[in-house]
């Protein structure tokens, strides 16, 4: 389930990239890799970069609510180092 997402672009690049942050639980199947990202935490944070095309790239994951939205946090304020603005969330 996702509990935080965040959307920034660049002024002069054709670059958006949405940070969020899932709440994941065991699947009731065993699902090949997840096993081993749950054994770090239950909390995921992803970043998509979306041009002409989209990149999903996994950031971490973590044990605590706290911990993966903080790590969001500080990856959105050096993405704003690199120029990039934060969007307004949407309705």
């Amino acid at each position: 389930m996702q509990i935080h997402k965040e959307e920034l672009q660049h002024p002069t690049q054709a670059s958006l990239v949405r940070l969020n942050v899932y709440e994941l639980s065991a699947p009731p199947a065993p699902v090949h890799g997840m096993d081993a990202m749950l054994k770090h935490g239950r909390y995921l944070v992803t970043e998509d970069r979306i041009g002409t095309t989209k990149v999903v790239a996994t950031i971490g994951s973590f044990a605590t609510r706290e911990e993966a939205l903080e790590r969001a946090r500080l990856r959105a304020a050096e993405l704003e180092a690199q120029k990039y603005r934060r969007l307004p969330a949407s309705a």
